[in-house]
């Protein structure tokens, strides 16, 4: 988790605001799960990728 919100707190210029984001923002290609919910199914290298992806412009 730690790893991922550092990841995209620059994103969002705040912990809080990336915290938001990991809790309760549905992810593209997930089938409307959060990135909580899939690091909580053991699933957080995905969200890794999926905010690389984004940051390469695949979900702009």
């Amino acid at each position: 988790m730690v790893e991922i919100l550092n990841k995209v707190e620059p994103r969002f210029g705040s912990a809080l605001m990336a915290y938001a984001w990991y809790r309760s923002e549905p992810l593209a290609g997930f089938s409307g799960q959060t990135a909580m919910q899939l690091v909580l199914t053991g699933r957080a290298s995905e969200v890794l990728d999926y905010i690389d992806a984004v940051d390469a412009g695949v979900y702009a």
